[in-house]
């Protein structure tokens, strides 16, 4: 199913950063939290409960088709 909408393509692209994000956190390394933490130390968070959200988004996406 490719992105169609604006929150498709925003919610898809969340999707991506978290595949790299758990791809890093299988080999112990939490590059979310190394490269937010600078920024604001909670926005690592805020991050990955948008990656989960946007999991359910497109979970529901494909189970409407």
């Amino acid at each position: 199913m490719r992105p169609q909408t604006v929150l498709d393509w925003i919610a898809f692209a969340f999707l991506i950063v978290g595949a790299f994000a758990w791809a890093y956190f299988v080999t112990d390394v939490n590059i979310l939290d190394l490269v937010l933490e600078k920024v604001w130390d909670p926005l690592d968070d805020v991050v990955f409960v948008l990656i989960g959200l946007s999991g359910i988004y497109w979970l529901v996406r494909v189970i409407e088709r």
